[in-house]
């Protein structure tokens, strides 16, 4: 029996596809201790790992209008946080393996400094040099960060400058975006690969991971027999979206689609005004049992959300907020399941069409579910794979350091 540390990036999104290979490899009689933050306790207890809270001054991942300038900055801070408060109790525990999230820089960066093997585990596509250089719409992002990188020199006690003193770090931003290590699990179908990551070896797809399914019992799922049913939602991190929301009151209020919209917690649905009748409004659904009643998921793109999706063979309608669903969005559009709008130019007279264009269509619900049996039996097996690849990789790792430790004696 090994000793794994999961590290987790605080949001739903990153934790949700980790919960079914933690279960996993704690079946297999690993000791898995398990690091995130409390809101996510009750998800972790449920695989049987060993909860533990992080310790440290930012647990937050509070990040408004996708600006992907403030969320690197703020990676930076958290990465130094979280070793500053927690690298002692990790090397206390003594793993022999760290397994972390993509956007876990602290994840990799423990493994490294306790010298032993480390695994990243993918919510979304992998963001290689050549994916971020493929779009201009990178080029403002890339500019915020030459000018942070120069600020970070003229400060005196910059968040990078105490990186790199302490622990001999240099940040960059590959390390931000893309975190990669020598084994990089991916969750979703093989289906999905983009011809970009044909050259990377270490890029393993399993298959979607959906082990956190919404158990909701109060949902008024009677409302929705026998109507077309239309759901929308932003996802956990940019559903701060009022403006988007009236929108859609104006484009499907009082027309023949049933809507449920899912607006979070941040949003306060009276500043909705007076809502069609044809509505039904909630902070948050219970997004995997719901999509069985949808005939058009109306989405931001997260490969979560699109994975969801797709193993109940409902056709979307994406409108992307960050490069990487972007990505995603045009690899759906590209398998024929759906439609990508910016959400940046979106319009009441937009909106509509499009969904309409796609309930009416029949072929995007057929290629819809021609990919759904081929991602549901991914998803079954998913976690086994990424277990085995985790186990071997581990394996490997630990008789190539006996080899190397022999030959200094």
């Amino acid at each position: 029996m090994s000793k794994a540390v999961f590290l987790n990036f605080p949001t739903h999104g990153c934790l949700n596809p980790l919960l079914a290979t933690a279960t996993e490899l704690v079946s297999r009689g690993e000791n898995v201790i398990y690091y995130c933050t409390e809101e996510f306790r009750e998800k972790i207890d449920q695989t049987g790992a060993e909860f533990r809270p992080y310790k440290g001054l930012i647990n937050d991942f509070k990040i408004e209008n996708d600006d992907l300038y403030k969320a690197a900055k703020l990676s930076v801070e958290m990465t130094l946080d979280k070793l500053e408060y927690n690298l002692d109790d990790i090397r206390k525990d003594n793993p022999d393996y760290i397994i972390h999230d993509s956007l876990c820089t602290w994840g990799k960066y423990t493994a490294s400094i306790l010298s032993i093997p480390a695994v990243n585990l993918m919510h979304s596509f992998p963001i290689t040099k050549s994916s971020v250089s493929a779009t201009y719409k990178m080029l403002p992002f890339l500019f915020k960060i030459g000018i942070y990188k120069l600020m970070n020199k003229l400060l005196r006690n910059s968040s990078k400058k105490r990186l790199k003193k302490r622990y001999n770090i240099e940040l960059s931003l590959g390390d931000i975006l893309i975190n990669k290590e020598d084994l990089n699990i991916i969750y979703t179908s093989k289906q999905m690969e983009m011809n970009l990551y044909n050259s990377e070896k270490s890029y393993y797809f399993v298959g979607p991971s959906l082990f956190f399914k919404n158990d909701e019992t109060k949902f008024p799922f009677e409302r929705l027999k026998d109507k077309k049913v239309i759901y929308i939602s932003l996802g956990t991190l940019h559903n701060n979206n009022l403006p988007f929301y009236k929108i859609c009151l104006e484009a499907f209020g009082n027309r023949a689609y049933f809507v449920v919209l899912s607006v979070g917690k941040n949003t306060k649905i009276e500043q909705l005004g007076n809502v069609p009748g044809n509505f039904l409004i909630r902070e948050s659904a219970p997004q995997q049992i719901l999509l069985d009643y949808v005939d058009l998921f109306i989405t931001h793109a997260g490969m979560n959300s699109v994975n969801e999706a797709i193993c109940k063979g409902v056709p979307m309608l994406l409108l992307p907020h960050q490069f990487e669903q972007e990505m995603i969005a045009k690899k759906v559009f590209e398998l024929g399941m759906g439609e990508v709008l910016s959400i940046k130019t979106i319009t009441s007279k937009k909106i509509f069409k499009k969904a309409h264009e796609i309930i009416s269509r029949p072929n995007y619900k057929m290629k819809a579910q021609l990919y759904q049996s081929i991602f549901k039996k991914d998803e079954e097996e998913s976690h086994l794979k990424a277990v085995d690849q985790i186990l071997e990789y581990v394996r490997i790792c630990k008789n190539s350091r006996q080899v190397n430790n022999s030959h200094r004696f």
